[in-house]
């Protein structure tokens, strides 16, 4: 397992696709810094630098799925898989390897954003207006989130041998799982009663009715849990302050981890390699 993950880091180092993902996330850290700056100036705004720390979850899932696609799409087109198993590896090795590979590199991707948020953030906004342990939480449900979506992708990754049909059904999934999220979203917001409108001696008058859209409870309850185990509906909650409860939603990406790894292994060890 050790020299597996010294071959995976060093190629790593070399590939094009990891030095654009570090790139990125400084760039894209300095734009959100400018852009909420600019905000600040123009319209006095205060700035909530935790807030900036915790919109980077809202793209996690496809900057994970392109890197994963793009990284490990090459293992089949190298013949780089084959040669391992060839030289005495085990298979459940490789693709922990790979796996562990994803999640260092999806997590250090995270936490050089907030570096340089927390860098230039700070002095331009001023320090955190909420609690470090709450913040310390927030981050901590987001590693978990990333480590979710990372063991989804590896799964995808593993499986399919053709790196251009990886990386479409990654992206696809990635955008699927948003839909579904926000579909979610929206039944579990509705309102209880919505204005209709009517006519009164030619006057147009508005009364508050009940919602024939208004999920019941168990209803409500389903697709809290749809959006709570989503990885996607993890991060839009998280990003918008709505989790009622940020013990729940790490348990739920444990799970979904231990799904994924667990049924990639097996499907992987069954794989015929040609």
């Amino acid at each position: 397992m050790i020299k597996l993950l010294n071959a995976s880091f060093t190629r790593l180092r070399k590939t094009k696709i990891f030095w654009l993902l570090t790139i990125f996330s400084i760039l894209f850290a300095l734009f959100m810094i400018y852009t909420r700056y600019s905000d600040m100036k123009l319209y006095n705004e205060v700035i909530e630098v935790e807030q900036l720390m915790i919109n980077y979850s809202t793209i996690v899932g496809i900057v994970i799925a392109i890197f994963t696609s793009l990284f490990l799409g090459v293992e089949y087109s190298d013949g780089t898989i084959r040669n391992k198993i060839i030289i005495g590896h085990k298979r459940a090795n490789i693709y922990l390897s790979n796996l562990l590979t994803v999640i260092i590199t999806s997590l250090f991707s995270y936490i050089l954003f907030i570096a340089v948020i927390s860098a230039i953030g700070i002095p331009l906004f001023g320090g955190l207006t909420m609690k470090l342990s709450t913040l310390l939480k927030i981050i901590g449900c987001i590693f978990m989130t990333i480590i979710s979506f990372s063991s989804i992708y590896t799964f995808i990754a593993m499986l399919i041998s053709n790196k251009t049909i990886t990386a479409i059904t990654c992206i696809m999934l990635t955008l699927g799982m948003m839909m579904i999220s926000v579909v979610c979203f929206n039944v579990i917001n509705a309102e209880p009663t919505i204005p209709q409108g009517y006519y009164d001696n030619g006057e147009l008058k508005y009364e508050q009715v009940q919602n024939p859209r208004y999920p019941s409870e168990l209803k409500r309850n389903v697709y809290q849990t749809i959006v709570d185990i989503l990885p996607s509906g993890q991060m839009f909650q998280i990003a918008g302050r709505t989790t009622a409860n940020l013990k729940v939603l790490p348990l739920y990406s444990l799970g979904v981890f231990i799904v994924f790894t667990g049924t990639g292994i097996i499907l992987f060890n069954k794989k015929d390699l040609k």
